[in-house]
C-alpha cells in the first residue's frame, strides 16, 4: 500500500505516469526480438511486466487522488479512497464508475486494443497470434496479467524460462496461466510477446479509463509523452510473411512452426 500524491493537475499525474513508463519501454527496445532462444534476453520480458504494471499502480492512485480533489473532495476522503492494494485495471474501472457516474456508461464504448494471444494448446501452433480485445476480454486479461505480476514479485516464479505458474488465491481471479504461453508439463512461458501484450493492455485500459474521467472534469489530457509498446519490430505484414501466417492468425500449410 502507498501514499497517493495529488498532482498539481491531471497533466501533470498523466505526465509522471509517462516518466514511469521510459525504462520498461527502454528495455523492450533492447530484446533482439529474432527467432530461436532469446538467451539472457529472456530476463527481459518479466522485467517488462513489472515495472508496466508498478507503473499503473502508481498512476491510478496519483489521478483518481488528484480527480477527487478537484472535484472538491478533502483530504480525509481522498485518503480513505486511495487506500488501494495493487489496484488493476477493475479496481480502475470501480473506482471511476462510483465517484464519476456519468462516465460509467461510456465505459469501453469505443475500446479495443490490439495484442498477442497465446495459441490454444490443442493447435499445434508455437506462435503468438495477434488480436484485437475489446473492454471486457482486456479487463479480464488484465486480471490474468495482475496475477503474472504476483507470481513474480512473491518469488513464486521467475518469468524468463518455462515454469509451473501457482493459481491465484482467490478462485474469481484469472490464473497467470490464462495469459501465458502454454508449454508441456503443466508449464507456461511468458516470453516477450506476453510482456508487450501486459503492457499495452494496461497502457490502453489508463488512456481509456483516464480521458473518460478528464471529460467529466471539463479538461482535455495529452498523451503524446507517453511511450508506446509496439507490437512489431518491422509491420504487420512483414511479421505474418516472416512467420507463415494468413490474415485470420492461423499458419499456413506450407510454413513449418519453428520451435
Amino acid at each position: 500500500m502507498t501514499t497517493a500524491i495529488i498532482a498539481a493537475s491531471l497533466q501533470d499525474s498523466v505526465d509522471r505516469y509517462a516518466r514511469s513508463l521510459i525504462v520498461p519501454s527502454r528495455l523492450l527496445a533492447l530484446h533482439p526480438r529474432k527467432a530461436g532462444s532469446a538467451g539472457d534476453a529472456a530476463a527481459l520480458a518479466p522485467a517488462i511486466a513489472l515495472g508496466v504494471i508498478s507503473a499503473f499502480e502508481g498512476f491510478v492512485e496519483d489521478f483518481f487522488a488528484t480527480a477527487l480533489y478537484l472535484r472538491g473532495q478533502n483530504l480525509a476522503q481522498i485518503a480513505k479512497k486511495t487506500k488501494l492494494n495493487n489496484p488493476d485495471i477493475k479496481v480502475f474501472e470501480q473506482l471511476v464508475g462510483k465517484d464519476f457516474t456519468a462516465t460509467t456508461p461510456k465505459i469501453g464504448v469505443g475500446f479495443s486494443i490490439d495484442v498477442w494471444y497465446p495459441p490454444a494448446p490443442e493447435s499445434g501452433n508455437r506462435k503468438w497470434i495477434p488480436v484485437e480485445l475489446d473492454w471486457k476480454h482486456a479487463v479480464a486479461d488484465g486480471q490474468g496479467w495482475m496475477q503474472v505480476r504476483h507470481c513474480l514479485t512473491h518469488g513464486l516464479t521467475s518469468g524468463w524460462r518455462s515454469e509451473v505458474w501457482p493459481g491465484p488465491l482467490q478462485a474469481e481471479f484469472r490464473p497467470a496461466a490464462a495469459v501465458l504461453n502454454p508449454m508441456k508439463s503443466g508449464k507456461h512461458s511468458l516470453v516477450l510477446h506476453g510482456a508487450i501484450t501486459c503492457a499495452r493492455i494496461y497502457r490502453g485500459a489508463a488512456v481509456h479509463l483516464a480521458n473518460l474521467v478528464a471529460g467529466q472534469l471539463d479538461e482535455t489530457l495529452s498523451w503524446s509523452k507517453l511511450p508506446d509498446f509496439p507490437m512489431y519490430k518491422t509491420s504487420l505484414e512483414e511479421y505474418r510473411a516472416a512467420n507463415g501466417l494468413n490474415e485470420d492468425g492461423t499458419i499456413s500449410p506450407t510454413v513449418a512452426v519453428a520451435d
